[in-house]
């Protein structure tokens, strides 16, 4: 006891809870760890979308701001002139990575084929310096991934990870469930540490290594244990938002309206009224915007364009030494300001703050480069604790042949999974080339996935792991290579642009090659000098 805190609580769990616990820890895993590394190591990767954006589509991969695009009321009334005004109903000015400029002007209309209210109108994307229309699309603008996305690449690996690439709502609820599943496994594996404090500084033997896999285990699983349950809960949060948690609120709150619902916790109040109205000048709006918040704006909304209840949105980045985003409000017609609005309702509230916080918390981009580095670290370090746990439990059961199989099965998922994503990332760049790698990038990572089972059932089991290794190698190798003749940026023009992004995961990649294939190497020769043949991979 210190401080009133128990740091061994198993040593109060008698024999019966501790074998119970243990269990339930165990089976759990056994049951669900394989999808559950999916989700975290998918997780992990997503960490470093937008530089995955900026290096897989071009662009430096952030969301320029606002006062990056210049002569933004021009070009926005230049559209919405020629916008019937049922498709007035919002409009939206940014940029996405590239470097577009994006005002899409739409309205809610029945979409036939999907059952649901969904937004219809037009999307332009512009050439921020000229304002020449590089592209237009018309129809349910938000249906088609390419209206909006600008890298297949990082939209897949985000949905996998958000939704295992399952339809709505069963891969949010599936990916929910995997939250709850990794606090519930932080729980129990607290509960059955003798000695918490102790755990965190596991340490190696004079000249040998850690004392055994369960050490490791252990000390991968203690440094990553608030980090476990920040991400899990955070995760299951944003998973269960859409299918479960805003049904309920509406039903239990607002009498099933939905509408009614997003119009009192997501919306700005305001009077309806249609009495025609001038809209005012966008660019001094945001001028005026930064100047009372003092951070970039990079985003923003008009509802009821050229009505007298029009509401404007200026989204800014988190001031200094916060983490949440800010939406300032400001009256369409004559630019009254309203404040800034909470992320939930319309006063400033505990859950407000609360929610604001699940994004940062979630994602880790609340530091740049350094929080994200942190979150990745961890999230690898989760991955660890989920592979090297369900090679404990195998490995306490390695003479029944049943479960010998399931030792294979984690060492073609813990393998497969990063070789799936690199065949798929193969598959996107010639895609990208065509044109069409919204379709080819999910069938690479598909194909991947069959390739990598029926690697895992054909070769023998002491040369799998090597052998993985050796692939997982030479696809990171040839990545770079791959990018560059399929017409990516060159490293001399991204840098004279001031955008270093895809030098540097160019780089990574080819260090993370170079690596695996030193240290399949290096396992290779020191199993050789141990017994002259190739023997099964250490379960650690």
């Amino acid at each position: 006891m210190a401080d009133g805190i128990d740091l061994n609580p198993v040593e109060k769990l008698s024999r019966a809870q501790l074998k119970r616990l243990t269990a339930v820890h165990g089976w759990s895993g056994v049951i669900l760890g394989l999808v559950l590394y999916v989700v975290v190591f998918t997780g992990a990767v997503s960490v470093f979308g937008s530089d995955l954006n900026s290096w897989s589509s071009g662009g430096d991969g952030s969301r320029p701001l606002l006062v990056d695009l210049g002569g933004i009321d021009n070009r926005v009334r230049e559209i919405v002139e020629h916008t019937p005004k049922g498709y007035l109903k919002r409009v939206i000015i940014y940029a996405n990575p590239r470097g577009e400029m994006i005002i899409a002007p739409y309205g809610m209309a029945m979409n036939e084929e999907l059952g649901e209210i969904r937004p219809y109108g037009t999307i332009y994307h512009l050439n921020p310096e000229t304002g020449e229309r590089l592209s237009r699309a018309d129809g349910f603008i938000f249906d088609r991934l390419e209206n909006f996305e600008t890298s297949a690449l990082e939209h897949f690996i985000v949905d996998l990870h958000e939704a295992l690439y399952l339809p709505d709502p069963w891969g949010r609820i599936v990916t929910g469930i995997m939250g709850l599943l990794v606090m519930a496994a932080g729980l129990t594996g607290f509960l059955m540490h003798r000695h918490l404090i102790r755990d965190l500084f596991v340490a190696a033997r004079h000249g040998e290594r850690l004392v055994t896999s369960r050490d490791r285990h252990v000390l991968a699983a203690s440094w990553s244990l608030v980090f476990a349950f920040l991400l899990g809960f955070t995760g299951s949060f944003y998973s269960f938002s859409g299918p479960l948690i805003r049904p309920l609120v509406a039903e239990t709150a607002f009498g099933g309206n939905m509408e009614a619902m997003r119009a009192a916790l997501f919306q700005t109040k305001a009077i309806p009224d249609a009495t025609p109205a001038q809209v005012v000048d966008l660019d001094a709006l945001v001028a005026r915007s930064t100047a009372e918040i003092q951070t970039p704006a990079y985003f923003m909304r008009v509802d009821n364009w050229g009505r007298a209840d029009g509401r404007i949105s200026v989204y800014h980045r988190p001031p200094d030494g916060d983490m949440v985003r800010v939406q300032n409000i400001f009256r369409a017609s004559d630019g009254k300001p309203f404040g800034p609005k909470p992320r939930i309702g319309n006063a400033p509230s505990l859950g407000a703050d609360l929610r604001g916080l699940m994004g940062p918390l979630h994602f880790g981009d609340f530091g740049g480069v350094l929080s994200k580095s942190i979150w990745v670290g961890l999230g690898v370090a989760m991955c660890y604790v989920i592979v090297s746990g369900l090679r404990l439990w195998v490995r306490r059961r390695e003479d029944d042949p049943l479960w010998r199989k399931y030792a294979r099965a984690v060492a073609v998922t813990t393998y497969g999974l990063p070789l799936a994503l690199l065949i798929c990332t193969w598959f996107y760049f010639p895609a990208l080339a065509a044109g069409d790698p919204f379709f080819w990038t999910p069938v690479g990572f598909f194909a991947g996935c069959g390739a990598a089972i029926l690697f895992g059932i054909v070769t023998d089991e002491t040369r799998l792991i090597g052998r993985f290794r050796r692939l997982l190698a030479a696809g990171c190798l040839g990545l770079p290579v791959l990018r560059l003749g399929c017409g990516g940026t060159g490293w001399a023009e991204s840098l004279a642009q001031g955008n270093p992004t895809p030098m540097s995961v160019d780089v990574a990649f080819l260090v993370i090659g170079l690596g695996l294939w030193l240290w399949s190497h290096r396992a290779d020769g020191i199993r050789n000098d141990a017994d002259g043949s190739l023997a099964t991979e250490p379960a650690e």
